[in-house]
C-alpha cells in the first residue's frame, strides 16, 4: 500500500536533481491557483519516464535503508514502479488491475496480492491525477502549500485508517512549481521515506510489452529503446 501511495505523489510533476536546502517556508493562505497550475501542467503530459533514489529511515538504525530504480508513467492509465538495486521487484497498474513482480535466482516471479481491491482505488486516483484532475484528491486528503527556498505541497489522509500507516506526505518542488525535486512520506512514530529524482525524460515512446502485467518487458531493454541505454 505505501509503495503505492508514494507512487501517486509522484506523478505530480517532472522532476530534477535533489539537493540540501534550507526551506523557509511560509503557508499559502488560498492554494488552489497553485494547484490549478500544477493540474494544467500535467494535463499536458502523454508519458514519462524516470530514475530514483529511495531512502528509508528508520528510528531503529542509524544509517537509512537505500534503494534505487525507475517509474514509467504512460497515458490513459500505465504506471510502472520498479525497484532495481538492492533487489529487484516491479509494481505494474492500470485502469482494469495490478501485478506485481519479484526476481529470485534470477527469474521473475507473478506474487499473489493480498489487498488487490485496495491498490485499484489507488491506481484510479493515480489515473485522475495523471489526467490533471487534483481536486478529485481533495475528497480523501487534505492539501496546504508553501513556499520558500522550495515549495512544498502537504497532503494528510482524512481516513483515520490511512493516517494509522501515512501520517503525511510532501512534494518538494522548485520555488516556481516548475519541477519536482523530492517525495516525503511521514508515518507515525517518526519513520520516513524518502524519494530522490535524478533524471526524466518526457512524452517518450514505450516498447510493446513495458506494462504487460504477464511478462513485462526488462528494463535494460525499455532504456535503450527510449534512449537511455547506459
Amino acid at each position: 500500500m505505501k509503495n503505492w501511495l508514494t507512487i501517486l505523489f509522484c506523478v505530480l510533476a517532472t522532476s530534477v536533481h535533489a539537493d540540501e536546502t534550507n526551506r523557509n517556508l511560509q503557508p499559502v493562505a488560498d492554494p488552489r491557483p497553485i494547484l490549478a497550475d500544477l493540474q494544467h501542467k500535467m494535463a499536458s503530459l502523454e508519458s514519462v519516464y524516470f530514475e530514483f533514489a529511495q531512502e528509508r529511515q528508520l528510528q531503529l538504525f542509524a544509517e537509512p535503508l537505500k534503494s534505487e530504480g525507475v517509474m514509467l508513467i504512460d497515458r490513459p492509465g500505465q504506471i510502472r514502479w520498479e525497484t532495481t538495486s538492492p533487489y529487484q521487484s516491479i509494481l505494474l497498474g492500470n485502469q482494469k488491475s495490478v501485478a506485481q513482480f519479484e526476481k529470485t535466482d534470477g527469474q521473475w516471479k507473478k506474487l499473489k496480492l493480498g489487498f488487490p481491491q485496495m491498490l485499484k482505488r489507488v491506481m484510479d486516483q493515480m489515473t485522475l491525477m495523471h489526467q490533471g484532475k487534483l481536486d478529485a484528491l481533495t475528497s480523501d486528503f487534505n492539501i496546504s502549500v508553501a513556499t520558500g527556498r522550495v515549495a512544498v505541497v502537504t497532503m494528510v489522509p482524512k481516513d483515520e485508517n490511512v493516517r494509522s500507516m501515512l501520517s503525511s506526505l510532501e512534494v518538494i518542488f522548485q520555488p516556481d512549481f516548475s519541477a519536482s525535486k523530492e517525495v516525503v512520506m511521514h508515518e507515525p512514530g517518526g519513520d520516513f521515506t524518502r524519494i530522490i529524482f535524478r533524471q526524466e525524460k518526457r512524452n517518450v515512446k514505450f516498447p510493446a510489452n513495458t506494462f504487460d502485467q504477464t511478462k513485462p518487458l526488462d528494463v535494460a531493454a525499455i532504456k535503450t529503446a527510449i534512449g537511455d541505454a547506459p
